[in-house]
């Protein structure tokens, strides 16, 4: 089992490394975009230098433009659903109970296994599934939103919808492993002030 868990936690390791990467890209593209929008294309309206302007209409207008806007929240889309799975595995998510804190760590274990079979992994499925076919479609369809200067095809952003459930579905398993093994092996702080004690006790005697 702890192989297996290693296993898992290098794949989510490396959902979390996409996050990273979407948050550099989309703050380098809202960068570009402001710049180019701007500085650049200010310049040349403020100055009239038509035939510049006529140039960057021509070959640059993606610059600044609505597909550089778009792009903005598929990085955003990217790094907040790659994020759902890696930030469950660090338990970094907030939980709004004034009764699990309280419970002892036996049965924090139970209520995580609990949840994690009955609740979140067949909505997780369904969300993978459905959203398998709304990519699929978007994809076989060549969905496009047609507006000038927008992206070429839908499909890419949709597709990161059942990528990263899929992350967030092995990250419930390995939460789950990890929670079974607390109740066979108990954890391994506890184990570690049980040894200290021990030592304690037998120093003292």
């Amino acid at each position: 089992m702890k192989t297996t868990l290693r296993f898992l936690n290098k794949i989510i390791d490396f959902s979390g490394y996409i996050c990273i990467a979407a948050l550099l890209l989309m703050i380098l593209n809202v960068f570009i975009d402001v710049f180019v929008r701007y500085a650049v294309f200010g310049l040349l309206q403020h100055f009239h230098w038509v035939t510049a302007i006529d140039w960057y209409n021509e070959h640059l207008s993606w610059l600044g433009g609505i597909g550089m806007q778009e792009l903005e929240w598929h990085f955003f889309s990217l790094m907040f659903l790659m994020g759902l799975g890696y930030t469950l595995r660090e338990n970094g998510h907030v939980r709004v109970d004034v009764l699990y804190d309280n419970f002892s760590r036996r049965k924090q274990a139970w209520i995580n296994i609990t949840g994690g079979l009955i609740f979140a992994l067949p909505f997780c499925a369904l969300i993978v599934y459905y959203g398998s076919s709304f990519f699929y479609e978007s994809f076989t369809s060549m969905e496009n939103k047609g507006d000038p200067g927008s992206l070429p095809r839908l499909w890419p952003v949709k597709l990161i919808i059942p990528v990263a459930f899929s992350f967030l579905v092995l990250s419930i398993i390995t939460v789950i492993l990890s929670e079974i093994m607390v109740l066979k092996e108990g954890e391994p702080d506890d184990c570690e002030k049980e040894k200290t004690k021990s030592n304690i006790e037998g120093d003292a005697a």
